[in-house]
């Protein structure tokens, strides 16, 4: 796809209407040289954080589609109840692919992992204001007012239901331009990596492996042996980071959505792979 002065690894199907392609070309310009001060000191462990980085931000893009797939299922047998938490964490779920993928923000040993709700919003919209600030603005307070929702029905439990509550917004043009900016964000750290890194540094170390796939959370403690396989995978095939489209393999896509069906006939299911597109093209 090209665009901006650039020939595009994805097919962009609304990030690139919020901003002309001489603005855009004008703010990649500036992201590439954030980027550049990585990756122009790029390091073994430099390599292994923004690589699991980038397959922490998959695994976001893959959470927000499980969520509302199970969204629209809950509108089909009338689970209204739980829809601001779909939409809401569908969101949220974007934001932070969206936070791991900025050059700013630091990794941490992990904490990263734990940005707040508030932070994730702030510093999320703040990067897409580079490109458009009236569609930041907009989309910040839709995403201010899902959280809202959220809350309203989690925590004063209204007796009027949902009734209270605003749907006339268009939640998946909020979740398309979170995706694409992380895509387009993974895009332009894969050029600089490959323009400016040695790949004698292309390692990935278990620390942050280990870090992404085993949790403790409240004193109990949580392995996720999917997501280590898949680390492991990555180790092993392609060790340095690439755009989240390419990342991305039907395998994964595959065994992390099909985690969440149902076992039988008529539970909740995901459906087909054809049907996992509405926000981003997985494969």
């Amino acid at each position: 796809m090209d665009y901006g002065g650039r020939n595009w690894f994805y097919s962009y199907r609304k990030l690139f209407d919020i901003c002309t392609e001489t603005k855009l070309q004008s703010v990649t310009g500036k992201i590439l040289t954030q980027y550049a001060a990585l990756t122009k000191n790029w390091d073994a462990t430099t390599n292994s954080e923004w690589t699991c980085r980038t397959y922490l931000s998959t695994k976001m893009i893959l959470n927000a589609t499980v969520l509302t797939n199970a969204l629209n299922y809950s509108n089909e047998v009338g689970l209204r109840i739980a829809n601001p938490y779909f939409e809401y964490y569908a969101a949220l779920s974007l934001l932070r692919a969206l936070v791991y993928t900025i050059p700013g923000e630091k990794w941490s040993d992990g904490e990263l992992m734990k940005i707040s709700h508030p932070k994730a919003i702030n510093v999320s919209f703040d990067w897409i204001a580079k490109f458009d600030k009236d569609t930041a603005q907009r989309l910040k307070r839709l995403t201010q007012q899902l959280k809202a929702q959220r809350e309203v029905i989690s925590y004063k439990v209204p007796a009027s239901g949902d009734s209270i509550l605003d749907t006339e917004y268009d939640l998946y043009e909020l979740l398309i331009i979170l995706a694409e900016m992380a895509q387009l964000n993974s895009e332009l750290l894969e050029v600089s990596v490959l323009k400016n890194a040695s790949p004698e540094n292309f390692i990935m170390n278990y620390e942050h492996m280990t870090q992404i796939a085993q949790y403790e959370i409240e004193g109990y403690s949580f392995t996720d042996r999917e997501g280590g396989h898949r680390l492991e995978y990555i180790r092993r095939k392609q060790p340095h980071p690439l755009n989240l489209a390419l990342t991305m393999t039907e395998g994964q896509t595959e065994d992390f959505i099909g985690a969440w069906d149902g076992e039988e006939k008529g539970m909740f299911n995901n459906g087909s792979p054809a049907n996992w597109q509405k926000i981003f093209d997985v494969p």
